[in-house]
């Protein structure tokens, strides 16, 4: 498994959680705003408001650090690495980091207060930008953790 064949395999992932966020997202700005303006009679309290928020960035800031600390630590010892075993930890991580805008998604659906939205959109803006599977940020990972690319056979 070489550099480009993890990249695109990430990449894959990457859009398609990003695209579906987007998705839903419009879909539910749509039905809120434009279809049904009554959809939006849901009261919202502080508690789900600071909840919701609080997991947005704790998806999107501080479970990526624990889960590379901790992949990190249980290979202290390993001369080298598997490509296969560095894309699973790639994989887990895009899925940890970009649950963050499904957060906006049940932010939206609860109506909650437009303060708690936008600290949600700047902790996925965050996620979106710096979990991105670039061949810059996928080379620099696999040098870091030591992986030589392997020819599939």
């Amino acid at each position: 498994m070489n550099q480009e064949t993890i990249e695109n395999n990430l990449k894959k992932i990457y859009y398609r959680l990003v695209l579906l966020a987007f998705f839903l997202v419009a879909g539910i700005y749509l039905i809120k705003y434009f279809m049904l303006p009554s959809a939006a009679v849901v009261t919202h309290s502080k508690i789900w408001a600071i909840t919701i928020a609080s997991l947005a960035g704790i998806f999107g800031l501080a479970l990526p650090i624990f889960y590379r600390t901790y992949f990190i630590y249980k290979l202290k010892n390993e001369k080298r690495i598997s490509p296969q075993l560095f894309l699973k930890f790639e994989k887990n991580i895009l899925y940890i980091a970009l649950a963050t805008p499904y957060f906006l998604i049940l932010s939206l659906g609860l109506n909650l207060p437009e303060r708690s939205h936008i600290l949600i959109i700047l902790f996925s803006l965050y996620a979106l930008y710096y979990y991105y599977p670039s061949a810059k940020k996928v080379a620099f990972e696999m040098k870091i953790f030591r992986i030589k690319s392997q020819e599939t056979t």
